[in-house]
């Protein structure tokens, strides 16, 4: 079984984190339980936690979904680049990992559990971004994206 075919595209970002800027990460639109900048961090504390599993290593305690948040601040612009790039680190180490699957791996079904979590959580995550972009016009519509994405 190919795993990196199978996975291929679970984790494509459709670009929601290029070329952010202080503001479009900080706009809350009304209604907007979260902004950018805390669910960007979000991710990148939960995925931390599922990498670990996925690297054999126990955690101390679960991680919770509560403690993956930070509260709402206005970061700087290295911040956010600086975030937009450990994001974009631990996709690719996802993606290399997943490259290495093997049914003959003892733990195989533990681990696809785990990746498809992930990539059903950034899948959520990921919309809700996408609909903050859009509602603050910084995103292309639907009828956009083909030419937005190539």
């Amino acid at each position: 079984m190919n795993f990196e075919l199978l996975f291929s595209e679970a984790f494509d970002t459709f670009k929601v984190f290029e070329d952010l800027s202080v503001d479009i990460v900080s706009q809350t639109p009304p209604g907007t339980p979260k902004n950018i900048w805390q669910i960007l961090n979000h991710l990148i504390n939960w995925q931390e936690s599922q990498l670990l599993l996925l690297q054999g290593k126990m955690l101390e305690k679960p991680v919770t979904e509560i403690e993956t948040w930070i509260k709402t601040e206005v970061p700087e612009q290295n911040e956010i680049d600086n975030a937009v790039s450990v994001f974009n680190t631990q996709i690719d180490l996802i993606k290399a990992m997943v490259s290495k699957f093997s049914l003959n791996q003892p733990d195989i079904e533990f681990k696809v559990q785990i990746i498809l979590e992930m990539a059903n959580h950034l899948a959520f995550h990921l919309g809700e971004i996408v609909l903050i972009r859009r509602q603050c016009r910084n995103y292309p519509l639907p009828e956009e994206m083909e030419d937005y994405l190539n």
